[in-house]
């Protein structure tokens, strides 16, 4: 016979109360239906777990010596109950998420600490990547999510709309358009521009107006991060045009951030697989990115709501 858990619940019950009648009441049984249980255990285990004496059972000290083992395993019970339930509310597993550096700076470092804090138990295996990465990486299952500007991918749904970003020129202190409450590329056409690569979405936008505008942009260093573009322009390299959402103020606050006009605004979404719905603990998580992202809103110069969906 191979011992389940209904047998082991009579033995641990049996062991603990000394009383057939009793086991059998707390398990909602006939008596001798838990007689024939616990005759089963011994004779499946080849030995006397109980002995009758002055008319009452008494556990042996083979069945006192197992007992702690029952235990053992009724704790392992429990806690694999837990941890289902975990999984199934989305309060433990792992997030793999994998985010444009314009996220990767200010959104989702914000989101994993707040969500980590609520839900310990949650693992994260986030990376920071170029957008043809991250796309080819929630295509092949390797992340459940995608932290990037919109771009029209019919394998990918829309988790959450996040928020809007903008493209803002990062001037060092004292320069001549610092005062500007914001620059055109005309105004920048005689400067060294710091700017991403072609192919970037964000990079390639910035391209574009300064044709429609008819200004030649001087490309002095092409980068694909905010930060290090910002930092290019705290030693002089030039001016930079690059997201909006970074924390410049935290990190490089000597620097000035003004908008560029025309404006070009980023809408920045949490995508993921047609394919494959988003786990549970997922799920919550992108709730927890959309309420980070809302009340960056309020404190972030740089963020703004997203537009509503139809």
């Amino acid at each position: 016979m191979d011992m389940n858990v209904r047998q082991l619940e009579v033995l641990r019950t049996m062991i603990r109360t000394g009383s057939v009648s009793e086991t059998a009441r707390r398990l909602g049984m006939s008596q001798p239906a838990a007689s024939k249980i616990l005759g089963a255990i011994e004779q499946d285990l080849g030995m006397t777990l109980f002995s009758r004496a002055n008319g009452r059972l008494h556990t042996t000290r083979e069945a006192q010596d197992l007992f702690p083992e029952i235990e053992r395993i009724f704790g392992d019970m429990a806690t694999f109950r837990q941890r289902a339930a975990e999984l199934r509310e989305g309060r433990a597993g792992e997030v793999r998420v994998a985010s444009a550096p314009v996220l990767g700076t200010l959104l989702l470092p914000a989101a994993m600490s707040r969500f980590g804090t609520e839900n310990p138990g949650v693992r994260f295996d986030a990376v920071v990547m170029p957008t043809p990465e991250i796309i080819e990486r929630v295509r092949s299952n390797r992340a459940d999510l995608a932290l990037v500007q919109a771009i029209p991918d019919d394998t990918l749904v829309v988790a959450a709309r996040l928020c809007h970003g903008r493209v803002v020129c990062i001037l060092p202190p004292g320069h001549p358009l610092a005062d500007r409450p914001r620059v055109t590329p005309n105004d920048l056409a005689h400067e060294r521009i710091i700017t991403f690569h072609p192919g970037a979405p964000t990079g390639d936008r910035i391209r574009e107006t300064f044709r429609d505008c008819g200004v030649v942009m001087e490309q002095t260093v092409l980068t694909n991060q905010a930060f290090f573009a910002a930092s290019l322009v705290r030693n002089r390299v030039g001016v930079a045009l690059v997201d909006s959402l970074f924390p410049f103020g935290e990190y490089l606050p000597e620097l000035v951030v003004v908008p560029l006009e025309p404006e070009i605004r980023l809408t920045l979404n949490a995508l993921s697989s047609r394919l494959r719905p988003l786990t549970p603990v997922a799920q919550n998580f992108v709730r927890t990115l959309a309420t980070v992202a809302a009340e960056l809103v309020g404190t972030h110069p740089g963020v703004l709501p997203p537009e509503r969906s139809d």
